[in-house]
């Protein structure tokens, strides 16, 4: 199916039809449901073959093919806009965009350099710190380009670079050469010579490797450091002036190589990082750019042998990053000519250095079987796809975005979530760390997870700890690609912090507290997409939890007296049910209240408190309480006898009032409720023809619906409603206005409107009736409106079918004709038009092979034998031509529709 998909998707990109791409047009040609196709492409874009455009409804395009086209290499997975793709231009890139890691492990040191080279008034002078070959003199000429094109430097200002080391035996000529000299200053100056300060001016002077310069000449800076003139050598009368901007760069520390006075004009001291603290992704970009300059330079294609790319990854250089591009060189030279071909050129293990197969060889690390070969440019989907901790975000806000668009249920998404997050945190167990490191990790996890997860009753794993502890390290040491994703996409993360807030309350409760101590143990932000990724990983901790819909909490005087019984009770029951919160003997009725009240803002959403306090005169506290549309139970004289009958009444899922009635025959106790609560108003869809059609005439109800009226549209199993009626407590939750759906269910507490009264406009009347408490005229007469133009018989048709609703129509009447006449009889309008949609829905559900719901089938097929033959006859060209059978159950919903008709006997 995949390979279908693949194929239709490249056929319409060659065609320019990208509109005819999208989830719901695909499954209909592929005849699979929208969630099945969703996932199939969105499993599509994260392993790069496609590309996702980010409009309404969602694009899903060809790779290859949008490349071609745009003249492009398209390095995302996702753009916002069609037009965006294919009018995107390579542009020159400009100063730090040019350095790998400018949004990443080097974001910190850019806005130093940035924000140093750009104080008022003229800039101040910076030290660049770190080991050879980190790349010190490449970032000092790209601040110099920074600030030229911020119009902060003149427009002839140069960028001028002096390698210190050259003069480390000759100061006086490096003098000479910096601040000028005048003719006839010492032997061979037969001419004047404005000097490197002059040449400067207006412009930036990069002094390489400033630990080389002797006292002397260091002391000769501090003149234009402070005031921006000098002396030039032989002239010490005259002052020159030159306004440039000096940055310093050495290997060694400066506190133990430079003046003090030095130091002290050179307020910023930016650390470069080696290569290896750059990390995993950093390393594959440097290395695809140092191969793509090659591939460029000798015009061949290169191909790179895998063993010699995971070498060239996990190789600790010496040099570093220019370590790294000499060794990339090497490979080069020593590849070619081993092929003569013209066009290409493949880089194998004995291309590398020979010091490096020697050391690999040592190691036993080159013996290994099969050997593949990667183009360069497959590197940069290497990138995209293998980004650890930023990728697990990428994928959680993609699941996310697919529920947000319906391409799946709320369920489903937290199924999604919590596989998303299980799969990476797995890995995470396997990963090899320092010890040292480890320990920080794990030990700071542990005390967190000590104080916090009696309290909440999680059941945390050692493996779990040593998962959340490598995700930690994770974060730590991406940070700064972290925060810097979270700046892009801070409004989406916001929205999902939201959600997740509202959906999963007690989880981000506990995360808010995780994180919380996390910042002050770690000394770092800790951004909401950390936050949500710990509360799903703690709700796929505890699948058997108490549904925290209802919260009850114990509330007594005393040290420890609530924590004691609400402890004891947890235990015994072997479920988390009660939290404590101990009061001192002589606290006021305010504090409790107040404290309480802080305790329930953490909790999040809830519907039902139960209030278990230690004496009456804690009874009336309720009134105090933060609380709204929320029913609150309180009882009185509360022990750990009566605490077990409570607990046991919640996990048994009965009532408050059964509860306290239950607790009250054998304690000495009384209670109170208050009943807050408001039901939410819901429109319910029920169908006979299965959950499916409902879920489509859900969408139908609620398109039409203006919009913010505060009334929900839901979908309820019509054999559950036939079962339980109004006793689910299901109806505890919800005030439903009216069920809509294909067969009558018969409930005296529910008003139906069947759909079929809605296609001939039989029951706008009533939506009046039941609708006016809750919209007001202008609303009503929207909902109509729209009403009649939704829910004619072809609308409903296309929507709820996938299958031509035209051929499918006329086979279904022409059955049913023939049904009226094996019945001798007409039936209503109203009785057509049910069967119409209820028969189509179910030809649909059959040819897709969905299970259907259970008829009560045994006293119907006794006496109905002759209504079923009829059915098997008149249906017969149906069946044969859809590749069906109707199962007797199905036979009894028909049956059930027919019975109902005026002219049935």
């Amino acid at each position: 199916m995949k390979n279908e998909l693949i194929t239709i998707i490249k056929k319409n990109c060659e065609a320019n039809d990208f509109e005819k791409n999208t989830t719901i047009l695909l499954s209909e040609e592929v005849h699979m449901s929208r969630n099945e196709v969703a996932t199939i492409l969105n499993e599509l874009v994260l392993k790069g073959r496609l590309i996702k455009i980010e409009t309404r409804p969602l694009l899903f395009l060809d790779r290859e093919i949008l490349e071609r086209i745009s003249g492009n290499t398209l390095s995302e997975t996702s753009y916002s806009s069609l037009s965006e793709v294919l009018k995107k231009k390579i542009e020159k890139q400009q100063d730090f965009k040019n350095l790998v890691g400018s949004e990443g492990s080097l974001a910190d040191l850019v806005k130093q350099c940035k924000a140093t080279i750009a104080y008022p008034p003229k800039g101040l002078p910076m030290m660049l710190y770190g080991p050879t070959g980190t790349g010190k003199s490449f970032i000092a000429k790209l601040t110099y380009e920074y600030a030229k094109r911020k119009g902060l430097l003149s427009d002839k200002g140069k960028f001028i670079s002096v390698n210190c080391s050259e003069y480390a035996n000759n100061p006086e000529l490096l003098t000479a050469n910096l601040f000028g000299h005048v003719k006839g200053a010492f032997t061979g100056a037969d001419k004047e010579n404005p000097g490197l300060v002059s040449l400067a001016d207006g412009g930036v002077l990069f002094l390489d490797e400033v630990h080389n310069l002797k006292a002397e000449c260091q002391e000769k800076l501090f003149l234009l450091m402070d005031q921006s003139i000098y002396h030039r050598v032989g002239d010490n009368e005259k002052w020159y002036e030159s306004n440039v901007r000096i940055i310093f760069a050495t290997t060694e520390n400066p506190e133990e190589v430079l003046l003090k006075t030095l130091q002290r004009r050179i307020p910023m001291t930016i650390n470069v990082p080696t290569l290896e603290e750059r990390g995993i992704q950093e390393r594959v970009q440097l290395l695809y750019s140092m191969l793509k300059e090659e591939e460029n330079r000798l015009n061949k294609k290169i191909r790179i042998s895998s063993k010699v790319y995971n070498i060239l990854l996990s190789h600790e250089f010496s040099g570093n990053i220019g370590g790294l591009k000499s060794c990339v060189q090497s490979c080069c030279v020593n590849s070619l000519f081993d092929v003569n071909d013209q066009k290409e050129m493949v880089i194998q293990l004995h291309s590398l250095p020979k010091y490096m197969l020697n050391e690999y060889a040592n190691k036993n690390q080159l013996a290994t079987s099969g050997n593949e070969y990667i183009d360069i440019d497959e590197l940069l989907k290497f990138i995209h796809k293998e980004k650890g901790i930023i990728r697990l975000n990428e994928h959680l806000l993609e699941v996310y975005q697919g529920f947000e668009e319906g391409e799946f249920d709320k369920e489903l998404c937290l199924s999604k979530f919590e596989q998303v997050v299980r799969d990476y945190f797995d890995d995470l167990l396997f990963k090899k760390s320092d010890q040292e490191e480890k320990d920080f990790y794990q030990n700071g996890v542990e005390h967190i997870f000590n104080l916090t997860a009696g309290r909440y009753g999680i059941k945390v794993s050692n493996n779990d700890l040593i998962a959340i502890s490598n995700y930690l390290s994770d974060y730590h040491r991406d940070y700064h690609s972290f925060r810097n994703w979270m700046i892009q996409n801070d409004v989406i993360c916001e929205k999902f912090l939201e959600y997740m807030k509202d959906e999963y309350y007690r989880e981000y409760s506990v995360s808010v507290e995780i994180t919380r101590y996390l910042k002050s143990y770690l000394d770092m932000d800790m951004f909401s997409m950390l936050q949500i990724t710990l509360q799903i990983y703690i709700k796929s901790l505890n699948k058997e939890e108490t549904d925290r819909r209802r919260i009850a909490v114990i509330l007594a005087h005393g040290f420890s007296t609530a924590s004691s019984i609400a402890d004891a009770t947890n235990k015994f029951l072997g479920k988390y049910i009660f939290d404590a919160i101990d009061m001192p003997l002589n606290v006021t009725s305010n504090i409790i209240v107040q404290k309480l009240n802080t305790y329930l803002s953490r909790v999040g959403r809830f519907e039902e408190l139960l209030l278990l306090v230690d004496m009456g005169s804690l009874e009336e506290i309720y009134k105090g309480l933060d609380v709204k549309n929320a029913n609150i139970g309180i009882i009185n004289n509360i022990s750990t006898k009566a605490a077990l009958g409570i607990g046991n009444g919640i996990i048994q899922n009965q009532t408050m009032e059964e509860i306290f009635k239950d607790v009250i025959e054998y304690s000495n106790v009384t209670y109170h409720i208050e009943k807050n609560r408001q039901k939410e108003k819901i429109i319910l869809c029920s169908c006979a023809s299965g959950l499916g059609t409902a879920e489509k005439l859900r969408k139908i109800i609620q398109d039409s619906l203006p919009g913010k009226v505060g009334i929900a549209v839901k979908t309820y199993n019509y054999n559950d409603l036939l079962e339980k009626g109004f006793s689910d407590t299901f109806f505890d939750d919800y005030h439903v206005l009216c069920v809509i759906g294909t067969l009558n269910p018969n409930i005296d507490e529910l008003n139906f409107i069947p759909i079929e009264d809605l296609i001939i406009n039989d029951s706008l009347d009533e939506l009046d009736i039941y609708l006016k408490d809750y919209l007001d005229e202008t609303q009503l007469k929207c909902f109509k409106k729209n009403i009649l133009k939704n829910f004619s018989l072809s609308n409903i048709m296309n929507s709820l079918t996938i299958l031509n609703p035209t051929k499918l129509l006329e086979h279904i009447a022409d059955a049913i004709d023939k049904l009226q006449i094996a019945l001798d009889i007409k039936f209503s309008n109203n009785t057509c038009f049910g069967l119409y949609v209820h028969i189509s829905c179910l030809i649909e559900r059959l040819v897709m092979h969905k299970e259907i719901d259970i008829y009560y089938m045994e006293e119907f097929e006794k006496t109905q034998k002759q209504f079923i033959t009829m059915i098997k006859q008149n249906f017969h060209e149906v069946e044969s031509f859809y590749g069906v059978e109707l199962p007797v159950a199905e036979i009894g919903y028909i049956y059930d529709y027919v019975k109902n008709d005026v002219n049935f006997r």
